[in-house]
């Protein structure tokens, strides 16, 4: 039986508005400012992160379980309207196969009992509530606040990694993928889950999925490869955001156009303010993703940027950005034409009458021409 030793690590990042005051938020959230910088894995250092404000708490824990006796919980608050939630959960002598289990197991905390879902969803809605005042457009018009996780096991017993996913391939695959070990996965899924493992030293190993991942390092140098699966989350949640809020103003525009084309009075004025509203809030929006997509820097053959790269197509972020980009030019163009047609429409009734009024006066010429 393989017995490991190491630490779960459950991210948890929710959307709760347009922008956090970190400035305001620091009166009654006992953060400090942070502005990330990478040490190892020959990355640069010149890599720039979203400002945060961040706080950490370690809590006693009690459970009846003789895995898991410490949980470690890190608060970020950042600029752009973001709390992310990182607990760790510390655990000793867990057999491989168990590894599943640790995310149900019970744990009390101040007479309190959660689970760790439970447990970080109360954290999330109290910090919400503390720091709301601070929040500019809070849940930024969304009907449900959207939230992105991932979970990744830190193995940090030195044995060889290589050797234990391939004898435990099937396992470690239900695993990852978040299904019951039991299932009998086909190799084509274990391959697609397991085919992709990243090295730096020797010794070391990691391997991600959509949800999760895991991470073999005797070392425990592995904080840059979480702060990267950070990242790639925190852009993702950005786009996802941002995708909900294109979706809503493109059904607003097609009840304007509507409206527009429906109604018999004048609309140009009412159309002219939509326009210059909309213009305000392309211009908000492409701003705000181009913030999300420049939030890392990872420029190079360096061993981290190639983990973002697999965490970014696992995101599918390239499409995502590519299909916000093409819904904002499409609002845009719906307003402008709509505007352009209107303006067209009102030059050609405007021709008209100056053509009815012309005649009228050639008619009335010629009968003052004709009774004299």
């Amino acid at each position: 039986m393989v017995i490991l030793n190491g630490e779960v690590i459950f991210m948890r990042l929710t959307d709760v508005g347009r922008k956090i005051s970190l400035q305001a938020a620091s009166s009654i959230f006992p953060g400090i400012h942070d502005k990330k910088s990478f040490k190892t894995k020959d990355t640069p250092s010149y890599i720039v992160f979203p400002e945060s404000l961040n706080l950490e708490v370690q809590q006693e824990l009690r459970t009846e379980s003789s895995y898991i006796n410490l949980i470690a919980l890190q608060i970020k608050l950042y600029e752009d309207g973001v709390i992310s939630l990182i607990a760790r959960l510390r655990f000793a002598d867990v057999p491989l196969k168990e590894l599943h289990q640790l995310r149900r197991i019970k744990f009390t905390i101040q007479e309190t009992e959660y689970n760790i879902n439970q447990y970080l969803k109360f954290q999330s809605e109290e910090i919400f509530l503390r720091i709301k005042e601070h929040i500019e457009e809070p849940e930024f018009g969304l009907e449900k606040i959207e939230r992105e996780k991932y979970t990744l096991y830190c193995i940090t017993d030195d044995i060889n990694s290589t050797e234990l996913v391939e004898k435990n391939k099937k396992y470690l695959a239900c695993l990852l993928q978040g299904e019951d070990p039991n299932l009998d996965l086909h190799d084509t899924q274990i391959d697609e889950t397991l085919g992709k493992p990243k090295s730096f030293l020797k010794n070391d190993l990691v391997i991600l999925d959509f949800d999760r991942g895991i991470i073999f390092d005797p070392n425990r140098d592995y904080e840059d490869i979480l702060l990267v699966a950070e990242i790639a989350n925190y852009q993702l949640l950005g786009l996802r955001v941002l995708d909900i809020l294109l979706e809503k103003r493109l059904n607003i525009a097609e009840e304007d156009i509507r409206k527009i084309y429906s109604t018999g009075s004048p609309m140009l004025k009412r159309l002219n303010k939509k326009v210059g509203k909309l213009l305000r809030i392309k211009y908000d929006l492409t701003f705000i993703l181009e913030n999300i997509e420049n939030v890392s820097k990872l420029i190079g053959n360096y061993f981290l940027a190639q983990i973002y790269i697999d965490l970014s197509e696992l995101f599918q972020m390239k499409q995502w950005s590519d299909s916000i980009r093409h819904r904002l030019d499409i609002i845009g163009e719906i307003y402008t034409n709509a505007q352009t047609n209107k303006k067209e429409g009102y030059l050609l009734y405007l021709e008209i009458l100056l053509t009815f009024i012309f005649v009228m006066e050639f008619i009335f010429i010629m009968i003052d021409f004709f009774k004299t």
